[in-house]
Formats: C-alpha cells, sequence, structure tokens
C-alpha cells in the first residue's frame, strides 16, 4: 500500500513539473548561456534602472495575431520589465527556420502603412541588423510616438517594446538581450 502511494505521489509530482505549472525561477536562479532560446527574454544583466517583473509564455495563435500569421512558429515568451513605473518587453519567437524568422519579420513590418515615411530605421547592435519602427498613438488627444526593435538571429525574432516615447530606453533593452 505505500508504494502504491509513493508511486501516484512522484507521478502528480511528474506531472506538476512537466505540465509547467511550477513557479518560474527568479532571475539570478537562471543559468544562462550564449545558446538561443525563447528564456532570451530573461536578462543576465539588466540594465540600471529596470527591475525584473517576469516571464510568460505566449500563445502561438496570439504571436499570429499581434506580429504575422506564418508557418513554422514553435513556442514563444515574453519577459517584462519596468523603468520609471513605465512598462517594456522582451517577445523572443522560435520559429522552425532562419528563413521562417525572416518572413515573420518581412509580414510583419508589411502589415504597416506605407504611406508613413520614416516608420522603419536601420539599426545595428550586438552583431545584428535590427529595425526600429515607430508607431504613433493618441494619448490624451495627442498623437505621440511608441517605438519597438524587431530583429532576428538564426530561427529567433525578438521584439522590444514599451510604452515609451523615449526609444533609447528600448535600444538599451534591446542590446542587453545580447541577441
Amino acid at each position: 500500500m505505500k508504494m502504491k502511494v509513493l508511486m501516484v505521489s512522484l507521478i502528480a509530482l511528474l506531472l506538476v513539473a512537466m505540465s509547467g505549472c511550477t513557479e518560474p525561477a527568479e532571475p539570478e536562479d537562471l543559468v544562462t548561456t550564449t545558446d538561443l532560446s525563447v528564456d532570451g527574454v530573461v536578462l543576465e544583466n539588466i540594465p540600471e534602472g529596470f527591475e525584473y517583473l517576469g516571464v510568460h509564455s505566449v500563445d502561438i495563435e496570439d504571436v499570429k495575431a499581434d506580429y504575422a500569421d506564418v508557418d513554422g512558429i514553435v513556442q514563444a515568451s515574453e519577459g517584462i520589465y519596468q523603468l520609471d513605473s513605465v512598462d517594456h518587453y522582451i517577445i523572443a519567437i522560435e520559429l522552425d527556420s532562419p528563413e521562417a524568422a525572416e518572413e515573420l519579420v518581412t509580414q510583419y513590418k508589411s502589415s504597416f502603412p506605407s504611406a508613413v515615411i520614416g516608420r522603419f530605421e536601420d539599426e545595428s547592435f550586438n552583431g545584428h541588423d535590427a529595425t526600429l519602427i515607430t508607431k504613433h498613438i493618441t494619448l490624451n488627444g495627442e498623437q505621440v510616438p511608441r517605438y519597438h526593435y524587431i530583429w532576428t538571429n538564426e530561427n529567433f525574432v525578438f521584439v522590444v517594446r514599451g510604452s515609451t516615447e523615449d526609444s533609447a530606453t528600448l535600444l538599451e533593452l534591446a542590446k542587453a538581450t545580447g541577441f
């Protein structure tokens, strides 16, 4: 009888661990490597002033709705950071090939109206080319800019965005990914 109880307990423990229902590790507990993964949204060296708030996986259907509906999306996650009470996000999207990653970025960029001049600016950091995308939202009756960076690295797409009018803070966060 004790053996059955022990086996049921072990199976239940394994199911909980495999389901992802356990709390994520704090950033200092994570082992980071230079290998690309959706765990790249948890920074080893957080830029000064930023606070790490957590990480969660992003549903593939949400990626398709928010960025681009392309084949080959494997998984995605989002790291949440805050600077001066403003939320900033790092999204890592894993695709099954570098070509699929490039296609996601191409389709995402094509979803913006072409009539807006200066919407895309090429940037380079961490040995990769990225695009700074400028969007405008209406806030308190005024048009204000919002920025985000998007780039590929192998079969991954990284997006860094936030509710800020300061693209420099997003660039700082994008550089901190190391990707």
